[in-house]
């Protein structure tokens, strides 16, 4: 299945065409089912200016096709019903946010103002309501959602709710407020109608509910209603450790559920639905078989390939595009307000446009000079299309600085991916030359009609005195060396950049003592929150130094200087060892700067144009494919 997860392909909270296309290629990519994003039954759960709204017979009229086409690719249509309560982002007007008391969520720093008892009524027929208007849409159900601390678990748990009314005190009357939705639902709409709950098994945080404390919960809530089924993740959104459980980093394993969700599917009467960090059919099956649960969802995993189900049924094991839990295209983007897409994916979230690529009437002969990720998307991009393609890298492998950390223990599946492209290059008949330096002399040898240069960036190093004594590497030359740290590692961070974190981990983990020195408000700051969220949490465990504000202004002997970027303030470390900067790229553009001055046609992509993260070097190699 794809679980409920947010696209932000939504406009004046209504899907759009976007959306639709998204949705139905996962269902006719083999998806049994699919769970549309949160749905606010209420105007004040309007968590974003991107969140659909349930409350208005709008809705209605906007799911009726599209829910007759996901039942024509045999797949089953649902929507969550959601109210986030206390939890809650800024829109363009941020009225008061409602919950069970006035317990703040340190998290997005939020208090909120405790419901009245008549605006609770109002709310649990806010989610009937929403329910009947999905079943006029032609959808099969509806989800509660319970997960995460929102509104539901800030009534049912004690750390939260603090009332003193029938919606208060007692685990009975905490859970009314869930019981009489459930109920609600089931009187207003046919018996066919499936009703179901998502929750949080546990909320991974000092503040949350364990699972022991959650188990009565389940039960009493089984005991009182009657649900089809029982969705299980774990997790909070109200603090910085729980919420990366959400959509785990790399880190985590498909396991955080299993313990639980093997015990819930002894206690309740419904099936059950597990997820989380599954991207693997291997794990799918694993954890079917043993938590006893009767779907499975792999949400990210058909993020980057929609087609993983159909994939696997026929054995084309070697073209799934695996998830590497970058979390940058997905949850990242959502974050910042922007439609869903995927890093390694490019067709993701433009499937209106993109999903059938068309083969070209006249094939070109393509050149393709660099075998980093963009070289690899454009190379095999412009093959599927039917051109003829030569791939040039100067180096004895591929994959660019992508092989700098894609074997590291807390990245994602980095290798699996670029395992992939390589096999599509033969699929696609792309001819393959390594340790071949392109020169812009060889241009009319390869007599090709297109140049497409992805030549990359080298690692940057600021323009300070170095002393000769002490090794000072770039992210990438440290994380390629074989043994490059010594006992005292000082991290340069420029601008809260992943490859800061990740040599940090590797110093630690080769016994160094690691400080690192960040321009930015804090280590991390660009990566995508829950990751940064959980490589921090292991940072402080391992008692790495974090200093923010500060830039390295010279290394002198084992003595660095560092001045404050606020107040030019100094400070000195003593009996450091070793000096990495990650301080981002500088462009490889030498040769397109010769070759834009010939009369060829040439396009250049990703880091060579400028350096940037991985999503626009893939985005800028396929858009310029498809154009050829």
């Amino acid at each position: 299945m794809s679980s409920g997860h947010q696209t932000t392909l939504v406009h004046d909270h209504l899907p759009t065409d976007d959306f639709f296309a998204y949705h139905l290629t996962r269902a006719r990519g083999g998806a049994g089912l699919v769970v549309l994003e949160a749905h606010s039954v209420h105007e004040s759960g309007l968590l974003t200016d991107h969140t659909i709204d349930a409350s208005t017979d709008a809705i209605v009229e906007a799911y009726e096709p599209f829910a007759e086409a996901i039942h024509e690719a045999d797949t089953r249509l649902m929507a969550q019903l959601f109210h986030g309560g206390r939890e809650r982002y800024a829109g363009e007007y941020g009225p008061p946010a409602l919950s069970a008391s006035d317990e703040p969520t340190d998290r997005l720093n939020v208090i909120p103002r405790p419901m009245e008892t008549a605006e609770v009524y109002e709310m649990i027929d806010a989610f009937a309501d929403a329910a009947v208007r999905m079943e006029q849409a032609g959808l099969d159900g509806v989800e509660i959602v319970g997960s995460h601390t929102y509104l539901p678990a800030q009534f049912w748990s004690p750390n939260v709710n603090n009332r003193n009314d029938e919606f208060g005190g007692t685990l009975e009357n905490r859970c009314r407020f869930t019981v009489e939705i459930a109920d609600r639902i089931r009187e207003h709409t046919t018996d066919n109608f499936v009703v179901g709950i998502r929750l949080s098994a546990e909320e991974h945080s000092e503040q949350g509910l364990s699972f022991d404390e959650t188990l009565p919960i389940i039960e009493h809530i089984d005991n009182t209603t009657s649900l089809d089924y029982w969705s299980v993740v774990v997790g909070s959104s109200s603090t910085h450790e729980g919420c990366s459980y959400i959509v785990p980093p790399a880190t985590e394993s498909e396991t955080v559920t299993q313990s639980p969700a093997a015990v819930i599917d002894q206690v309740v009467d419904g099936e059950m639905i597990v997820t989380s960090r599954i991207n693997t059919p291997e794990k799918a099956m694993r954890m079917l078989d043993e938590t006893g649960a009767d779907v499975v969802g792999m949400t990210r995993a058909l993020i980057a390939d929609p087609e993983l189900p159909r994939k696997t049924k026929s054995g084309e094991w070697d073209d799934v595009i695996p998830c590497v839990a970058c979390n940058q295209g997905c949850i990242g983007r959502y974050q910042e307000g922007l439609p869903i897409r995927c890093t390694i994916n490019p067709v993701t979230g433009r499937e209106a446009e993109y999903s059938d690529l068309d083969s070209v009437t006249t094939p070109k002969s393509v050149l393709v000079v660099g075998g980093g990720p963009a070289g690899l998307v454009a190379a095999t991009t412009a093959g599927e299309r039917g051109h003829d393609v030569t791939l040039l890298e100067a180096t004895d492998n591929l994959g660019g600085q992508v092989t700098a950390y894609a074997d590291l223990d807390h990245r994602g599946r980095y290798e699996d991916w670029l395992a992939t492209l390589e096999s599509r290059l033969d699929e696609h008949d792309v001819t393959v030359e390594l340790n071949t330096r392109f020169e812009p002399d060889d241009v009319a040898a390869y007599d090709s009609d297109e140049f497409i240069l992805a030549t990359g960036a080298t690692g940057r190093k600021p323009e300070i005195p170095v002393t000769e004594s002490v090794p000072a590497y770039t992210a990438g030359e440290a994380l390629r060396a074989d043994d490059p740290f010594g006992d005292d590692v000082l991290v340069a961070d420029w601008d809260g950049n992943e490859a800061a974190l990740d040599v940090a981990i590797e110093a630690t983990d080769a016994g160094a003592n690691v400080e690192i020195v960040t321009e930015a408000y804090t280590p991390g700051e660009s990566v995508q929150q829950y990751i940064q969220n959980t490589l921090l949490g292991d940072l402080y465990a391992e008692d790495v130094t974090l200093t923010p504000h500060y830039r390295v202004d010279a290394v002198m002997g084992d003595e660095v200087a560092l001045q404050n970027v606020f107040n030019d303030e100094r400070e000195r470390r003593d009996s450091v060892d070793t000096v990495v900067f990650a301080h981002g790229g500088e462009a490889n553009c030498e040769q397109y700067n010769i070759l834009s001055e010939a009369d060829v046609s040439v396009h250049r992509v990703g880091d060579c144009w400028a350096p940037r993260s991985l999503d626009e070097s893939v985005w800028e190699a396929f858009e310029t494919a498809t154009k050829l």
